[in-house]
């Protein structure tokens, strides 16, 4: 049936003129699909507060157009929806080119078996077997959002970097951490595929890890903060709320009265020199960041690492002038390998979105063009 055809049925049957146009652009889409020999998927970063949806296209090997490109990207605010599938179900009433299309979800939380492990950072709860309930025409996959931010490593130009310390590597085969705070601590590992074939990515849980302190002040800290939790792990420093926690451990070893209330207030404080406790606990942060990274790395033998999340690009000046080189390589008999580390910055935006597209078009071979029903 070609577009004109079902269009003219639409109006034997007596449809609307606003579900006719959702009809034809449906039908507009499949077709651009199958001519093209494109493939496609719904995609989306689902994040601790706010959530981007968009529909990513592809070509495959016997196209001109290989590169994942984004249509229709949208930002939500969570809390504006009660659930994740009524979030994907609006999106879908406003695009209907996405109503058939596989579903890649990054979400801030661990996968485990394809299915949502621990629901720490996120809105409200998520769960596979009710996704298929509510999308059952639709094949669904689950990724970690810094799963998802790795497997957008080799779409990555060097313009999209911004290098913090190190040279960066040329024709590097090795494995690359990716890593960043913001409501929590996400991280992930991307590793080369060998000839022909895909690359793979390591989920961590490197923000649940238990917080090593490496000097009396980060003691005099994690004492403090085991006051309120009796396990103190990564996260409760490196992400956003673990700034505040900084803040208000020193101000408790200090004998002094907190001012700040929110991470955003602690960080502008920091950046704009007006409050020296500020200051000070965004440069233990970053120090502290800094001796993190260099743990992941030494662990995996990355050489390559990639920071992202909500903050680095954010204090990226201060980050510049803090101490974190300095304690990267503060490693001991370690300390030489880790000169030889490169660690760049980037300000992710869309990038979990492009990743999860990436996921889609090297591990979900679906030709796309046959989810549309007409």
């Amino acid at each position: 049936m070609t577009n004109y055809s079902a269009w003219k049925s639409t109006s034997k049957i007596g449809y609307t003129q606003t579900t006719k146009l959702r009809i034809f652009e449906h039908l507009h889409v499949a077709t651009q699909f199958n001519s093209m020999t494109n493939r496609a998927a719904l995609v989306a970063d689902i994040g601790g507060t706010h959530a981007r949806l968009a529909i990513a296209t592809w070509g495959n090997s016997e196209t001109s157009v290989p590169a994942i490109s984004l249509a229709h990207v949208e930002k939500f605010a969570c809390r504006d929806f009660v659930t994740l599938e009524a979030l994907l179900q609006h999106y879908q009433s406003q695009h209907a080119s996405g109503q058939h299309l596989d579903l890649v979800l990054a979400v801030a939380a661990p996968i485990i078996d394809g299915d949502v492990a621990a629901q720490a950072n996120m809105p409200w709860p998520v769960r596979i077997q009710q996704l298929r309930q509510t999308f059952p025409q639709q094949s669904i996959s689950l990724l970690n959002d810094f799963v998802a931010l790795a497997h957008a490593v080799p779409t990555l130009q060097a313009s999209d970097l911004q290098l913090l310390c190190g040279a960066p590597h040329t024709n590097y085969t090795g494995p690359a951490l990716v890593m960043g705070p913001g409501t929590g601590l996400g991280a992930a590992f991307w590793l080369p595929g060998r000839a022909g074939q895909a690359s793979q990515v390591l989920a961590s849980e490197a923000g649940h890890i238990s917080l090593a302190a490496s000097n009396e002040l980060e003691a005099a800290i994690v004492h403090e903060l085991r006051k309120q939790w009796s396990y103190v792990d990564v996260e409760r420093v490196l992400s956003g709320p673990g700034l505040l926690n900084i803040y208000r451990a020193l101000c408790a070893i200090e004998g002094a009265s907190p001012t700040l209330s929110t991470p955003a207030g602690v960080s502008e404080a920091a950046m704009t020199a007006s409050d020296a406790m500020a200051e000070k606990s965004l440069s233990v942060f970053c120090g502290w960041l800094g001796s993190i990274v260099a743990d992941l790395c030494i662990s995996s033998s990355a050489q390559r690492v990639i920071l992202a999340g909500g903050i680095p690009s954010l204090i990226w000046p201060f980050l510049q002038r803090s101490e974190f080189a300095a304690r990267l390589i503060d490693k001991g008999v370690m300390s030489a390998v880790m000169r030889q580390a490169c660690v760049q910055v980037i300000d992710h935006g869309q990038l979990a979105l492009i990743g999860a597209a990436q996921f889609s078009k090297e591990h979900i071979s679906t030709n796309q063009s046959s989810n549309f029903k007409e």
